[in-house]
């Protein structure tokens, strides 16, 4: 059985609601016309049937709502509007999708609501956020209650990264040029946030929690040995006082991530992550549709290089299919 962790989708009734509502730029512009996918749940399953894709996970895709929408309470409420529709599409077809809320971050008390209503009302199995709230990190006092929340219900948090394109790459500049924002600095802000959430304690506090990253965890599985060197090491005054809170060394909670397997195909990436956090760590997932072809494209290719890797077939099946059901109940 195949299960992909993490696809996105766009609601039609959503995807107005949110145009109308958006006061800065339009990101919207041409997205349902270039990838039909993220609303068309027939066609999606079309492709889901030629790859051999059981099931998918759909979460929101990208803007977050907290930078298409600077109004807290109404990016509150359409996150209500899109979770009771995400939740509808899964409850149609229960047999394919499986529903994960989002939250507004820019709404810290309604996140902690809206997290609670989608996983004891709407049935969804999960919530997502981003790897930070228009700009403010995770370890901010402000969303511990929603981490708190997601422990206490032993449901997991999908992680997704938040870079943009106004966010420039140096001092002096207005824009990140060459798409540096999103090939490069998705996963440093990944790795960032984790950073953050590492020596801030939260498995010390939650040594259960549940946390997905998008892309196989980031930049941790190619710069282990660097982790391991400056952070396991004593002797760097910065970071005596953040490491005697911690029980463990830095490397171990890094590995307490789970992790999708969206590289693109990469066979030499997937090999890193599988060497870094090992195969109960990993879940297959794609990015679809934006993964290339209308989701038949990198797909496929994620599909084999998971196949290219040499290890046991029950190792190949948790990372499949089995891992997932472990963390969601199912």
């Amino acid at each position: 059985m195949k299960i992909d962790c993490f696809t996105h989708v766009m609601p039609q009734n959503f995807y107005q609601r949110l145009k109308a509502a958006m006061t800065g730029p339009d990101y919207l512009s041409g997205m349902l016309d270039s990838m039909p996918e993220l609303a068309d749940m027939d066609r999606r399953i079309a492709i889901m049937d030629d790859l051999g894709v059981d099931q998918q996970v759909i979460t929101l895709s990208s803007p977050p709502l907290e930078i298409a929408i600077s109004d807290p309470v109404v990016a509150a409420e359409l996150a209500r509007v899109a979770n009771d529709e995400i939740a509808a599409v899964a409850a149609n077809r229960p047999d394919r999708f499986i529903p994960v809320g989002i939250v507004a971050m820019n709404n810290p008390e309604a996140m902690v609501t809206e997290a609670g209503r989608c996983l004891t009302e709407l049935g969804m199995k999960g919530v997502l956020i981003y790897t930070s709230a228009k700009g403010k990190p995770l370890d901010l006092p402000e969303f511990k209650p929603f981490f708190d929340l997601m422990a206490k219900l032993d449901a997991p948090i999908w992680l997704h990264p938040a870079r943009g394109g106004g966010q420039p790459d140096y001092a002096g500049e207005d824009v990140s040029k060459y798409w540096i924002w999103q090939v490069f600095g998705w996963p440093y802000e990944t790795t960032a946030a984790m950073t953050r959430l590492v020596f801030d304690g939260i498995f010390d506090r939650h040594p259960d929690i549940k946390i997905i990253t998008h892309h196989a965890g980031a930049m941790l599985p190619f710069f282990d040995k660097r982790v391991e060197w400056v952070y396991d090491r004593p002797g760097l005054p910065e970071l005596v006082q953040a490491k005697e809170k911690l029980r463990l060394n830095p490397s171990d909670y890094f590995r307490m991530f789970y992790n999708d397997t969206a590289l693109m195909g990469s066979i030499a990436g997937m090999q890193a992550a599988y060497a870094f956090f090992g195969s109960q760590r990993l879940l297959f997932g794609t990015d679809t549709p934006f993964d290339g072809l209308g989701g038949e494209g990198f797909t496929a290719d994620t599909l084999k290089s998971i196949d290219a890797m040499p290890i046991p077939p029950a190792e190949r099946e948790a990372i499949y299919s089995g891992n997932l059901q472990r963390l969601i109940g199912s």
